[in-house]
């Protein structure tokens, strides 16, 4: 189900003032609920505000990571059959830690590496470290 404020393109929340194609992200928009609900124009129906990242919370396990959330946060658990990235559950979001880059994925990188993971030039060289190191 789409967002409730997309419409014919635009974004219709009240939090705008008027609607406008700026603030716009088709693939948030017309995605997942937990996607579109963490935006920063996000009312529900009732008027309150969103529920995201303004709320989200670190467990103990993921603040050695240091994840800031508007980049590194995702809210569907990510399908990648890398072996070198670990998928830590926030309870209402996910990050990725890569081991080969030692550091956190972006929302983006973390798209590629679910769809490209078997030809990533990062998992090569992941590769050829378990290789020399065994």
């Amino acid at each position: 189900m789409p967002c409730p404020w997309y419409r014919n393109g635009m974004c219709t929340s009240p939090k705008i003032g008027k609607p406008t194609t700026a603030v716009v992200s088709v693939e948030r928009c017309l995605g997942p609920e937990a996607e579109y609900k963490a935006c920063e124009y996000f009312v529900d129906e009732k008027g309150h505000a969103r529920k995201g990242i303004d709320s989200f919370t670190l467990t103990a396990a993921a603040q050695q990571y240091r994840p800031y959330p508007p980049i590194h946060v995702v809210y569907n658990r990510p399908d990648s059959k890398c072996p070198f990235i670990k998928v830590i559950d926030q309870g209402g979001g996910f990050i990725v830690y890569c081991n080969v880059l030692g550091r956190l994925l972006t929302r983006s990188e973390i798209k590629l590496c679910e769809r490209y993971w078997r030809t990533c030039p990062i998992m090569k060289v992941g590769e050829g470290y378990v290789t020399a190191s065994t």
